[in-house]
């Protein structure tokens, strides 16, 4: 008959034994493999030295007290010179070698036993070392994931657009917890009147009855994805909606959920294809997710406040504040700045031949052309009605003109695929090129430069 052999749970923990008796280290080694821990031999304390260097993912070392060229004893205080924290248990074959308390105290070890008191007693303190273990590295991981996340907030609450913010935290996330596979859903501004999905092209996530939860940032097997019901059916649906509503965190068996709570309201939620188990890691977890939250408002309120919501540029406002500033610079460094003024053609016609709702999506696409065509550098606003402006910090006559070309050649190529078959524009070039010709902006207005854009359409 064949024998049936139970499975191993491996602990995944590893412990090193030395000891210079080969049998006492095969046998203590089968009985700890049977027990599922990773094993580690060294019969000297040279050799063991050199496995400790070598794997920094020691548990636990049970070392015996009486060997040939280095004692147990001498080889803990080697050890302590480079290590304090790996936990040491120190077996002997003789009773009352040491006075135990003496030992513990000097050496900073976790345990001190005779050997001839057997598997029951080696158990025990194998046990009592690798708990030792345990809480020192949650300790080591708290303070590590708390410093981590210090260093990393400044960065977090610098002012950038949110979706280049929500994949900075989706990153941060995988490299505190090593999440392979997450999402982050953002819920739209409450107070936005106009069609989310046009303002935003998909990618917030949004509640609706026709939509579901959108899933607009994703990392492993969810990067590129949208639709959330393409993973997961509707009992897990709803838990996303209760973690959003009861803003708690949730965990089940192989996922977990967090909320982003600002005060009392949920800005949206952060999927983890993990389960947080650990007390310490929820709560590392949830101070991140609460300066999450908070730089995701801010970049939301800031997008808001400065981004014209049908075109994805900045506001005429906002525009002229950047534009002052660049004057500045570029008089200071005294490096040519260029500005283009963008004024469409045939918008009026169609309005008027297509409605209004057509005008504001070929509004919508040359927003984004000029985005697209412009550097992360430049400064793209909305002039007024059908005109829109850009300024290029330390760009000459040459290089504004072959930015000018390439935001034709992008319309051309797009606008038949967009539907804006007539759609075209037309741009006028300033390029202040001295100090001399920067220098009446102290006293005239940015619109003035404006003006010497205008005149060139």
């Amino acid at each position: 008959m064949p024998r049936k052999y139970n499975t191993i749970q491996k602990t995944g923990r590893n412990i090193l034994i030395v000891d210079d008796n080969n049998e006492y280290l095969e046998s203590t080694s089968i009985i700890l493999r049977n027990e599922g821990h990773n094993i580690f031999k060294a019969d000297r304390g040279e050799h063991a030295l050199n496995i400790i260097k070598e794997n920094s993912n020691i548990d636990l070392i049970l070392l015996d007290y009486y060997m040939p060229e280095m004692t147990g004893e001498e080889l803990v205080e080697e050890i302590r010179k480079f290590n304090n924290q790996i936990q040491i248990i120190l077996q002997t074959g003789y009773a009352n070698e040491k006075p135990p308390r003496e030992l513990l105290k000097r050496l900073e070890i976790q345990g001190y036993y005779d050997k001839s008191e057997g598997v029951e007693k080696l158990l025990l303190w194998v046990d009592v070392g690798l708990k030792s273990a345990s809480s020192i590295q949650m300790i080591n991981k708290s303070k590590s994931g708390m410093n981590y996340i210090l260093n990393i907030t400044p960065d977090l609450h610098k002012i950038r657009p949110v979706e280049d913010l929500l994949k900075l935290i989706l990153l941060h996330i995988s490299r505190l917890l090593g999440a392979a596979n997450s999402f982050l859903s953002v819920l739209p501004p409450f107070d936005q009147e106009q069609d989310i999905e046009t303002v935003y092209e998909g990618f917030l996530a949004i509640f609706k009855e026709d939509a579901g939860l959108q899933i607009h940032v994703g990392t492993g097997k969810f990067e590129g994805l949208s639709n959330i019901n393409e993973f997961f059916q509707q009992p897990d649906i709803t838990r996303f909606e209760e973690c959003l509503q009861n803003k708690k965190f949730t965990v089940s068996n192989l996922y977990s959920i967090i909320p982003l709570i600002v005060g009392e309201n949920s800005l949206g939620l952060i999927f983890l294809d993990k389960n947080i188990g650990s007390r310490e890691e929820i709560d590392l977890l949830n101070i991140y997710a609460n300066q999450a939250a908070v730089a995701i408002q801010n970049s939301m309120l800031y997008e808001m406040a400065t981004l014209d919501p049908l075109t994805k540029v900045y506001t005429r406002r906002f525009f002229f504040q950047m534009l002052l500033k660049e004057m500045r610079m570029s008089y200071r460094a005294g490096m040519p700045l260029s500005i283009l003024l963008i004024d469409l053609d045939n918008l009026k016609a169609i309005n008027d031949n297509e409605g209004h709702l057509a005008g504001d999506k070929a509004l919508a696409f040359i927003g984004h052309i000029l985005n697209k065509s412009c550097r992360n550098s430049d400064i793209v606003g909305r002039y007024g009605g059908d005109e829109f402006t850009v300024v290029l910090p330390q760009t000459d006559g040459q290089g504004s003109e072959k930015v000018a070309k390439k935001i034709l050649d992008c319309i051309s190529m797009e606008r038949k695929y967009r539907g804006f078959d007539l759609l075209n524009c037309s741009i006028g070039i300033c390029t202040l090129k001295s100090k001399d010709e920067l220098r009446p902006f102290n006293k005239a207005s940015p619109e003035y430069y404006m003006e010497m854009a205008n005149i060139l359409i």
